[in-house]
């Protein structure tokens, strides 16, 4: 089964398969700082119908971490599956309203915690729309819960230290440093933070340089990204961005492309930059 699928596809499946909501609300209070919050009102506005809220803030992070969309533990992560109805057996599809990162993060977990059946819906609640069908809006109804059993990969994120060493040693074209956030953000530009920029040695492949204008990921476009940073399709980097949401969606299309021979540092430029003892570079 494919991990990325289309409205055409949903349309024809959705009683098959767990349908879920991981959008957040983003907020921009024009700081320069971009903000989130859980949610749940936007999907209790409209949503796809049969979809059930999947709470990537609260639920499948660890809310009592520092940092936002920090990973959960292997118990709640587990429950978090199970309160929206998920068992080992599910063919579990996920979207959400502002790129299909979001999704792709909450696809990286499940898949990395055993989920043998998890794919994100293309173009997300922006295709569904745009295909000219219906929305519905409330929670929903009371979902029986799942028997799904959390069984964690090894290898799907590194530590600051871990990322540190691999700085210290230098670029490495097989294991490269990639940042998936924005050129101007990799750069940093437009903000006043003495520590803006990015990790040393990294190099900048922007997760939405992957999107179409119509909000659609194009894995058959990363191959010619990696190209122009003079790498080759058979690397097994270490991705990051700000915080382990567009790194997500950069996971997501080199598993499509065949390559699932990549980690995640979590707390991405989040916690990089929140320990002085870091190095940081802005610019180019």
């Amino acid at each position: 089964m494919s991990a990325l699928v289309e409205v055409d596809w949903l349309v024809a499946h959705k009683d098959q398969v767990v349908l879920l909501d991981a959008s957040v609300t983003r907020i921009d209070r024009g700081t320069g700082v971009t903000e989130f919050a859980p949610g749940p009102e936007g999907f209790a506005k409209g949503h796809i119908p049969g979809a059930r809220f999947a709470d990537l803030m609260q639920a499948f992070s660890d809310p009592s971490a520092r940092f936002s969309f920090t990973a959960p533990s292997v118990t709640q992560l587990q429950a978090a599956a199970r309160a929206v109805g998920i068992n080992d057996d599910s063919h579990v599809v996920i979207y959400d309203s502002l790129g299909g990162a979001y999704a792709a993060r909450l696809w990286y977990l499940l898949r990395g915690h055993g989920l043998r059946q998890v794919s994100v819906l293309n173009g997300g609640l922006q295709a569904w729309e745009a295909a000219g069908h219906p929305l519905e809006s409330g929670m929903g109804g009371e979902v029986a819960p799942g028997t799904f059993t959390a069984r964690p990969a090894e290898g799907l994120f590194v530590s600051a230290d871990e990322v540190l060493a691999q700085v210290s040693q230098g670029a490495d074209p097989a294991r490269p440093l990639l940042c998936a956030l924005r050129p101007e953000q990799y750069r940093g530009e437009g903000s006043s933070d003495p520590r803006r920029g990015h990790i040393p040695t990294s190099l900048n492949l922007p997760y939405p340089a992957l999107l179409g204008a119509d909000g659609r990921l194009d894995p058959q476009a990363l191959p010619q990204k990696l190209a122009d940073l003079g790498l080759s399709r058979d690397i097994r980097p270490v991705l990051y961005c700000g915080g382990g949401i567009n790194a997500a969606g950069l996971a997501l299309a080199f598993h499509l492309i065949g390559q699932d021979g990549v980690t995640i540092y979590d707390d991405s430029m989040s916690g990089w930059r929140a320990d002085p003892a870091l190095p940081v570079e802005a610019g180019a």
